[in-house]
């Protein structure tokens, strides 16, 4: 959707809280002389709509759909600093500090960042630091790989994209043979690596159940999940937190081959999911430590039945 000066009209909505919205406190609170201050609010009202101009490849100015002549931008000049962080505020001044980069992280998913400083990304502070009546700061931090870093960058209804987009993985999903009703899933913070995700399967079906498969090359694939897509499957293999000898599986940001998996054909509709890194280990569901609500997930070097999967939209 785009007004009549050819702007494209917006919202931002941050990845990891994707309920809440980019808006601008047009009421004054938390303001610096005439600047409104920028947060993540739980309500979508008037000031989370935003103007999206294109300035260069890449590069845009944000004007607040509400107040025009005011334009998003990154106070690089130290004032309101957090920490090492940049506060992020709109004003009246149009200057370069108003332009952002916006590039497509793939997913649907964009960073923005200052075109002043362009390893300063904006992000939202959802560790409740500098938050107002419940609503989110918004800063620039120069930490890249998180997905406090992520937009979403939405009309309604639909996703739009400022420039082309890149190829769209297939969207599937996991189910283990053996207990056929249940899903692959990501879960919460692995209890013994915390920089990692759990991988589950549980008993319904839902957004984080849904994952893209990547082809890498001919049956090589990475399965990355599809509500947090900086977070890859990987096997283990260095034995960490192995049990009775088989490989622990987790969530993980770094791209490295671990994260691939050989995906080959057991019977109709039926395939097994190997790592790629060691190609003996096979990914099976352990329902026999299964708690009543979740089942855990490792690879071993054992040939059964536990091993075979369906793959919900998956065609090879």
């Amino acid at each position: 959707m785009s007004n009549n000066s050819g702007y494209l009209i917006v919202s931002f909505v941050p990845l990891s809280v994707p309920t809440r919205f980019l808006s601008a406190a047009i009421n004054k609170s938390r303001a610096l002389e005439n600047d409104f201050d920028v947060r993540v609010t739980n309500k979508n009202q008037e000031h989370c709509y935003f103007l999206l101009e294109k300035i260069g490849e890449n590069v845009f100015k944000i004007r607040l759909l509400t107040h025009p002549n005011h334009f998003v931008f990154c106070s690089n000049d130290n004032t309101r600093k957090f920490k090492d962080q940049f506060d992020v505020r709109t004003h009246a001044f149009d200057e370069q500090r108003n332009n952002w980069i916006i590039e497509n992280a793939g997913w649907s998913c964009f960073t923005i960042r200052s075109e002043t400083n362009p390893d300063q990304y904006l992000f939202i502070a959802d560790d409740f630091s500098n938050q107002h009546e419940g609503e989110f700061d918004v800063r620039t931090h120069s930490n890249k790989d998180q997905e406090k870093n992520l937009w979403f960058i939405v009309t309604i209804p639909n996703i739009v994209h400022p420039y082309g987009e890149l190829k769209q993985h297939l969207i599937v999903q996991f189910r283990p043979a053996h207990v056929n009703s249940n899903y692959l899933a990501i879960s919460d913070s692995h209890p013994q690596f915390k920089s990692d995700f759990a991988a589950k399967v549980i008993g319904a079906k839902n957004l984080s159940t849904n994952f893209y498969l990547e082809l890498v090359q001919e049956n090589k694939y990475i399965i990355r999940s599809a509500s947090h897509p900086l977070q890859m499957l990987f096997a283990a293999n260095d034995k960490k937190f192995n049990q009775w000898g088989d490989f622990d599986v987790r969530f993980h940001s770094f791209n490295e081959t671990r994260n691939q998996w050989i995906i080959e054909q057991a019977g109709k509709n039926l395939w097994t999911i190997k790592s790629a890194t060691n190609p003996d280990q096979l990914l099976f569901a352990v329902q026999d430590e299964a708690n009543g609500k979740e089942i855990p997930i490792r690879t071993h070097p054992q040939n059964e039945e536990r091993n075979k999967w369906h793959i919900d939209g998956f065609t090879q």
